[in-house]
């Protein structure tokens, strides 16, 4: 099933508001029920394709890590992995 371009341009501009919205979530400006009000009454004028699917789902966590945790876990599997590159480097075999 394609989306239309109607559906996409809803699709985006939900998306895109919803970006800002997070924001301002993070930076404490408005509150977890602020949010909730404001994602459904963007749902509402949006009526964007995913509806409720991807609702307060954070696609993008940080940069270019895409949905990769940005926690312990990650920075543990990219420390073993640089020492692992690091010791193939020296590794004279």
């Amino acid at each position: 099933m394609r989306m239309t371009a109607d559906e996409f341009d809803r699709e985006l501009r939900y998306q895109t508001v919803m970006i800002f919205v997070r924001k301002m979530l993070d930076q404490g400006l408005i509150t977890e029920e602020e949010y909730c009000r404001i994602d459904t009454k963007n749902r509402a004028k949006f009526r964007p394709v995913t509806g409720t699917l991807l609702s307060g789902k954070r696609l993008l966590l940080s940069g270019n890590r895409g949905n990769m945790s940005v926690g312990k876990e990650a920075r543990t599997h990219e420390n073993s992995h640089e020492t692992r590159a690091a010791i193939a480097r020296t590794d004279p075999t």
